[in-house]
């Protein structure tokens, strides 16, 4: 017959080894010492590509692609934008003041300013005079 008493349990045998053994609960700190999670903060921050499975999981589908401009090179204009009215303020015989333009489109005097120099005088490269009237102030017009 075997000695049962002899013979040691292996789950007291376990629990009784790594109680003197257990590491903290409460480790929280990266390898830099601070707080969050591991690597620094900025680890977190890296953009990973797809992986295959992902890829394989939306079919491989890519960003569309933009649309292809016309053949002639030509960009299509649109019609009845803001921009489209102010042009035709400035070309008008009278030009327009920032008071005016404010007023019919509902913009603050320095977003008139602002769309004068930025996008009609830097950007498309329009020649914009400004005169002072007599009664009207401060006019604005496109010349050429």
């Amino acid at each position: 017959m075997t000695d049962d008493t002899s013979t040691t349990n292996p789950a007291t045998e376990d629990t009784e080894a790594t109680v003197g053994a257990a590491a903290p609960t409460t480790a929280t700190h990266g390898p830099r010492g601070g707080k969050g999670a591991a690597g620094g903060a900025k680890a977190a921050k890296v953009a990973k590509k797809p992986t295959r499975a992902a890829t394989k999981a939306t079919g491989g589908k890519k960003a569309k692609p933009k649309a292809t401009k016309p053949a002639d090179g030509a960009r299509k204009a649109r019609t009845g934008t803001k921009q489209e009215q102010l042009i035709a303020m400035l070309k008008a015989k009278d030009g327009a003041t920032v008071e005016e333009v404010a007023t019919t489109f509902g913009w603050q005097h320095h977003t008139v300013r602002g769309a004068l120099y930025g996008a009609l005088k830097t950007k498309l490269k329009l020649n914009i005079v400004s005169e002072k009237v007599e009664g009207r102030g401060r006019v604005y017009r496109i010349a050429g």
